[in-house]
């Protein structure tokens, strides 16, 4: 009687260990994830932010250097089939192939030409990761960052990165408590519902031609 207690007694012991060893894996490769995807994140944007203000000359009178600044140095780091995907919500569903590839072609595009300028108030500014977390689902983390422009106040910028192909890349942006994907769906699925797909990617490829 005693053996077999302690017989099933080490065997508790050993799945218990098991499973702690798991757990301590996974913990570990999570926050392996987190620590890849952080500083992926930051060192992409402090290089554009160091680029921006030692050629704050030329992008303040050259867009298309700026602009060509940004295809360079950010377009790698975003994962425009998931953002259009999430962008477009349900018209995506029903979108064709060809919609979609224009869709997320123009949808590039617009937010290039849209925002590249305005990031020149960001030159020289101080990015620091802070409380990074793991999402639920392996493989994708929330980078949180703190952008301090030089002479203003400190602005949070959260990006919502998954690992594309061993390639860290974001999917969505929330800077100063504005999603990027939140603000254009809710635009986009009006129009899309008003005035047809169609119409919406022909106006995106317009905006931004």
């Amino acid at each position: 009687m005693i053996n077999s207690i302690a017989k099933q007694l080490m065997a508790h012991t050993k799945k218990m260990a098991f499973l702690l060893m798991l757990v301590t894996f996974t913990t570990s490769v999570w926050a392996s994830d987190v620590d890849v995807a952080e500083k992926k994140v930051v060192d992409v944007t402090s290089s554009v932010v160091n680029l921006l203000e030692k050629n704050e000359a030329q992008y303040s009178t050259d867009i298309n250097a700026l602009n060509a600044m940004v295809r360079r140095e950010i377009l790698p780091l975003i994962d425009f089939d998931a953002m259009s995907k999430l962008t477009l919500g349900q018209h995506w569903r029903t979108a064709t192939p060809q919609q979609r590839q224009r869709f997320i072609n123009a949808f590039r595009e617009m937010l290039v030409k849209s925002y590249a300028k305005s990031m020149l108030k960001y030159k020289g500014a101080n990015i620091k990761g802070v409380n990074s977390v793991p999402n639920s689902k392996p493989g994708y983390v929330l980078v949180r960052t703190v952008v301090t422009p030089k002479g203003a106040a400190p602005i949070k910028a959260d990006y919502s990165v998954r690992n594309v192909g061993g390639v860290w890349k974001a999917y969505n942006v929330e800077i100063a408590g504005i999603n990027l994907i939140t603000n254009f769906r809710t635009n986009f699925t009006r129009e899309a519902s008003t005035s047809g797909l169609e119409s919406l990617i022909t106006r995106i490829e317009k905006s931004g031609s």
